[in-house]
């Protein structure tokens, strides 16, 4: 029998993300065969996985198992398609970039998320248990960033490079939601040190959910899990 987690699940399956669905109605509609790729890898064809090298510790690795990539469309916030739990992102488009949200954390019948072990890495120790804010923000800068990342689905492999990444603290979140459409512009400019105002085009960005750091003022209008959001933008190499 599956029990209830201890923390308040009251909104876990609230959605993380708040959009601006007049803007993403009008963007323009892209074939199937012109975005969502990485380095020529079709990432709509088939489920696609990412194994982290982490720089620190040594030989870390972590997962995102392979997840269903699906295209977003008016109401698929809403219908269900992206409940908490599924192993599947939506991907999206904005000026050129492509991007996938991701959840992350535990649903109501603690059932994992395809971006929870990322988010353990970045906010727990080896016990589990919720770190300060500025060892949160060391994992980011000094192992996340600049780790490899190993792209990959049945019928191919492609190398990538995180090539930047930023952590949005809660009171900042709501501001982060009005800029859907202009992410990378808005984080180069509001984060400079994050490595987006030099984005290479090609990369792909991963958005997901993480929660308050163990010295961090949490936003009482905020499920445990959307207490923050994590950006992270994975490069092609050779």
């Amino acid at each position: 029998m599956r029990t209830q987690p201890m923390y308040d699940t009251s909104l876990v399956n609230s959605i993380p993300f708040v959009v601006d669905k007049q803007l993403l109605g009008e963007a323009p509609k892209q074939e199937r065969e012109q975005w969502m790729a990485f380095d020529g890898m079709d990432l709509l064809d088939e489920k696609v996985g990412f194994t982290f090298s982490m720089r620190c510790p040594v030989d870390k690795k972590v997962d995102i198992l392979p997840i269903e990539i699906i295209p977003w469309y008016p109401g698929v916030f809403e219908d269900g398609a992206f409940g908490i739990g599924k192993e599947l992102a939506v991907a999206w488009e904005h000026l050129g970039y492509e991007g996938l949200w991701i959840h992350s954390g535990w649903d109501f019948w603690l059932e994992r998320s395809p971006a929870t072990d990322l988010q353990y890495f970045l906010e727990t120790d080896n016990l589990n248990e919720v770190q300060p804010l500025k060892t949160m923000e060391a994992k980011l800068d000094e192992c996340l960033l600049g780790s490899a990342v190993e792209v990959y689905s049945q019928k191919s492999v492609r190398q990538g490079q995180v090539s930047a990444a930023v952590r949005i603290p809660s009171g900042q979140v709501e501001e982060l939601s009005h800029h859907t459409m202009d992410l990378v512009p808005y984080l180069a400019s509001a984060y400079p040190e994050s490595g987006f105002a030099e984005l290479n085009p090609e990369a792909l960005l991963i958005y997901f959910c993480g929660r308050a750091a163990l010295d961090e003022i949490t936003d009482p209008k905020a499920d445990y899990w959307t207490q923050t959001r994590y950006v992270i933008a994975i490069t092609p190499v050779e």
